[in-house]
């Protein structure tokens, strides 16, 4: 057994138990005087001595111990039962030839697993599923958080979410040569549909779209396909971004974005939104408005270089581009040694580390409700006076 503190800043209010030492000092039973014809024949340069004495210490010793075990209370004590080490853990992610994590570890007697779902043994097969990495880290640090654990993973890491695990517990991060596959389950990455749907006097922005989506396609071959048609020709299902270049937009359109599509809209009178262009004086030239589940690239008159004169610089594929994109992807992959989880406050790991840990607040109050029964008891009953 272990005793251990969760708060001991409630153990300052020790500092009260000066209270009712100070009351005793200061009520002590007043005195009688009798005066005694003998004491004339004594010098008054004899003087009797006096000596610190406190009334009803009984009563006294009673507060002291019940302010102690308030301060005791206030510090939140626990018995922390003494648990047998267990034994270490090493996992092993896919990607890590099994020899080869053997050999990075070693004289170490510890458990084999590997780093997928349900954490099989190392002499058994991976199971198949889909999880995420980032993912079964941090249910491995929650439901072996006590136990040491070693992670060996490749060079190069994936099923990442974006950010570098926060894990309550410390562990050995052992990076081996090798390289973790992409998902199975991953679809192959489809051409980008976009479409183009244009009023007749609209049709001289097809310019700037068509050289916009072939500087994408020599940066990325054939990953972009336009799809430039007038007004009255459907818009396929597989659209991904729309540009919608005529003074009204129809209600089927509006419905489309709604539900999670991207479009630029010319001729919009949208006021409010993150506005992305500008021209020299600080004017929106391009605004980008939240539509129900989707996004609309609002531009307030036509797509031209008069309008839009950001269309003749050089980088306004890249701007189009980053505009129908939307906000970065975050990576998936990544060096394992850039994403060496990292390891909460002491304080957070403390409390994890508590299981199995009784609190001692129901004894302590009722001690408590004891002892004051007991002050009570003593400071109602009628105390000797004493003369002298």
């Amino acid at each position: 057994m272990n005793f251990a503190l969760l708060a001991p800043l409630g153990l300052a209010a020790l500092t009260a138990l000066a209270l009712p030492i100070l009351i005793h000092l200061v009520r002590r039973i007043e005195l009688t005087t009798t005066e005694f014809a003998a004491l004339r024949w004594i010098s008054e340069r004899v003087r009797p001595r006096r000596r610190i004495r406190f009334e009803r210490p009984w009563l006294l010793l009673v507060r002291i111990a019940l302010l102690a075990l308030l301060a005791l209370l206030l510090a939140r004590p626990i018995l922390i039962e003494a648990t047998r080490p267990a034994k270490p853990w090493i996992v092993v992610a896919p990607g890590v030839d099994r020899s080869a994590a053997q050999a990075a570890v070693t004289g170490v007697n510890a458990d084999w697993h590997w780093l997928s779902a349900g954490f099989p043994a190392l002499d058994s097969t991976p199971s198949p599923g889909d999880v995420p990495l980032a993912s079964l880290l941090r249910e491995l640090d929650a439901e072996q958080g006590g136990t040491a654990l070693t992670v060996v993973v490749p060079e190069e890491l994936a099923g990442l979410d974006g950010e570098r695990p926060h894990l309550a517990h410390a562990i050995d991060w052992r990076v081996v040569p090798g390289r973790m596959a992409a998902s199975e389950t991953a679809a192959p990455t489809a051409p980008v549909q976009f479409a183009v749907r244009y009023a007749p006097e609209a049709q001289v922005s097809l310019t700037y779209l068509r050289a916009a989506v072939a500087a994408w396609n020599a940066r990325e071959p054939d990953r972009y396909v336009l799809d430039a048609q007038p007004l009255n020709v459907p818009i396929p299902d597989d659209t991904r971004w729309l540009a919608w270049l005529a003074p009204q937009t129809p209600p089927e359109v509006s419905a489309r974005i709604d539900r999670g599509g991207v479009a630029l809209l010319t001729n919009h009178t949208a006021t409010a939104g993150e506005v992305i262009w500008s021209d020299a004086r600080g004017d929106a030239l391009a605004r980008i408005v939240p539509s129900g589940q989707g996004r609309v690239l609002a531009l307030p008159g036509a797509l031209t270089p008069t309008a839009v004169p950001i269309l003749l610089d050089p980088d306004f594929p890249e701007r189009l581009l980053a505009a129908l994109q939307g906000p970065a992807v975050a990576p998936t992959r990544s060096p394992a040694e850039s994403l060496q989880p990292r390891h909460v406050t002491a304080v957070t790991t403390a409390m994890h580390s508590l299981d199995g840990a009784r609190s001692l607040d129901a004894w302590l109050a009722l001690l408590i409700a004891v002892l004051f029964l007991v002050e009570r008891i003593v400071a109602t009953q009628p105390r000797a006076e004493t003369s002298a």
